[in-house]
C-alpha cells in the first residue's frame, strides 16, 4: 500500500509548463472503510486476470484522479474520477500491470490547484479524456500532468496531507475548508470537531436551507456548491474576445513581498482565472501576452501608464518572489497592467486592441 503526500503548495493551471509542486512518499496506513466504486473498466479492454485497485482520498480537498495502467496491450490514461475526501474508489486493472497515477485538487477550491503528482509525463485535457502515452500532446492538442509510479499489484494508494488526517479526520477536515471557501469564518482546518466547527455547520445548515440532520455526503455536496459559488465571485477572470490564445501572468503583493507567477492560457471565446482569492489589498497586477500565429511575431498587451509597473517574467511556468534584480535571477521583464482590487472579484475583457506588437529587444 502507498501513501502519496504532496506538499500545499499553490499551482498555476493551464500554463505552458505549471508552477513545480513537490511530491513524496509516506508510510503506509489503512484505507477507508467505506469505499466508492468507479465505473468498472470494460473487461474488453483488460487482456489477462484483473484485480481491483483501490484509490482513497485521505486529504481535506476533493480530489480528481487520472490513471494509466494497460488497456488493450497499451498504456493508457484515462480521466477524470472524482474522490470526495474520506472515500476510495475502485479501477479494475491486469494482475501485475504498470500503474501510475496523477490526482488534483478540484477548482472549487480557493488559493489554487494541488497535485499529488510525479515525473512520468502523460497527455490530458481538462474534461473526460483518455490518451496514450506515445501520441504527441501537442499534436493532439493536450497539456501534460506528471503521474508518479505506483507498485504493479497494490492494492491501495492512499493520497495525503502533511496532517496525514486518516479516512475520519479528513471527513471534518473537508467540511472545514469548503466553509471556508463559502466565505464562513474557519480559523483552523484540523479534522477536529470541535464547538466552533459544529456552530458553523449548524450555521451552514440554516443558511443553505437544509434540514438539522443532513450529515454525510449530501451535506458534503451542499457545501462543495456554496464554495463553487463563491469562487465565481472572488478573484480575477480574464476573458480573451480576441481572435488569437492569450497567456496571461500575475503579479501579487502578500506581507509587503510582490510575487509573480505565470501561464493561464484562454483560447478565443474562453477565460481563465489566475488568481480565486479576494483581490482586496493584493495591489494585483496582469501580463499579458496574445501568441502570434503562422511565423508572426507574439504580442503584449499594452500598459495603462507611461510608467507601468514592471515584473519578474519568464518564458515558461514561473512562480518569481520580488520585483527586483529579475535578470540576475534569470528572468525577463514585463510591464504589467494594475487590476481594481477595491471589490473581492473583477474581470478583465482582452481584444485584439488591448494588444501591441512587442519590442525585439524584449522577451520572445
Amino acid at each position: 500500500m502507498r501513501r502519496a503526500l504532496a506538499t500545499l503548495a499553490a499551482l498555476l493551471v493551464a500554463s505552458p509548463a505549471l508552477a513545480q509542486d513537490m511530491t513524496t512518499d509516506a508510510p503506509a496506513g489503512s484505507p477507508t472503510d467505506t469505499a466508492t466504486p468507479a465505473p468498472s473498466e470494460p473487461a474488453s479492454t483488460l487482456i489477462g486476470p484483473t484485480t481491483e485497485w483501490q484509490l482513497c482520498n485521505e486529504t481535506s480537498y476533493v480530489l480528481r484522479l487520472s490513471s494509466a495502467f494497460l488497456r488493450g496491450g497499451r498504456m493508457v490514461a484515462k480521466g477524470w474520477d472524482e474522490a470526495l475526501p474520506g472515500t476510495c474508489i475502485t479501477q479494475i486493472t491486469p494482475v501485475d500491470s504498470p500503474r501510475f497515477l496523477f490526482a488534483e485538487s478540484a477548482t472549487l477550491h480557493l488559493g489554487g490547484v494541488r497535485e499529488w503528482k510525479g515525473e512520468t509525463k502523460l497527455c490530458v485535457e481538462d474534461e473526460d479524456f483518455e490518451s496514450d502515452a506515445t501520441e504527441d500532446c501537442r499534436l493532439a492538442n493536450r497539456t501534460t500532468r506528471g503521474y508518479f509510479a505506483v507498485r504493479p499489484g497494490e492494492p491501495v494508494t492512499t493520497l495525503v496531507e502533511p496532517n496525514d488526517y486518516g479516512p475520519f479526520k479528513a471527513v471534518i477536515a473537508a467540511q472545514q475548508r469548503l466553509l471556508r471557501d463559502a466565505g464562513y469564518d474557519v480559523s483552523r482546518i484540523d479534522g477536529l470537531t470541535g464547538r466552533k466547527t459544529s456552530a458553523t455547520i449548524r450555521s451552514f445548515r440554516k443558511d443553505a436551507g437544509l434540514e438539522a440532520t443532513v450529515d454525510g455526503e449530501p451535506l458534503l455536496r451542499a457545501m462543495m456548491e456554496a464554495a463553487r459559488t463563491r469562487r465565481d465571485t472572488v478573484g480575477l477572470e480574464i476573458c480573451n474576445e480576441g481572435t488569437r490564445a492569450v497567456w496571461s501572468a500575475v503579479a501579487t503583493r502578500n506581507d509587503g513581498q510582490w510575487r509573480s507567477r505565470g501561464w493561464w492560457r484562454a483560447e478565443p471565446g474562453a477565460c481563465a482565472r489566475p488568481l480565486d482569492v479576494p483581490l482586496t489589498g493584493t495591489e494585483a497586477h496582469v501580463f499579458a501576452v496574445q501568441k502570434g500565429e503562422d511565423g508572426e511575431a507574439d504580442r503584449r498587451l499594452r500598459t495603462a501608464s507611461a510608467t507601468p509597473a514592471q515584473f519578474c517574467i519568464a518564458e515558461s511556468r514561473f512562480d518569481a518572489r520580488g520585483n527586483e534584480f529579475c535578470a540576475d535571477k534569470g528572468y525577463g521583464i514585463g510591464s504589467f497592467r494594475p487590476v481594481p482590487t477595491d471589490a473581492p472579484g473583477a474581470r478583465m475583457r482582452l481584444t485584439d486592441s488591448d494588444f501591441a506588437e512587442e519590442n525585439p529587444l524584449g522577451l520572445r
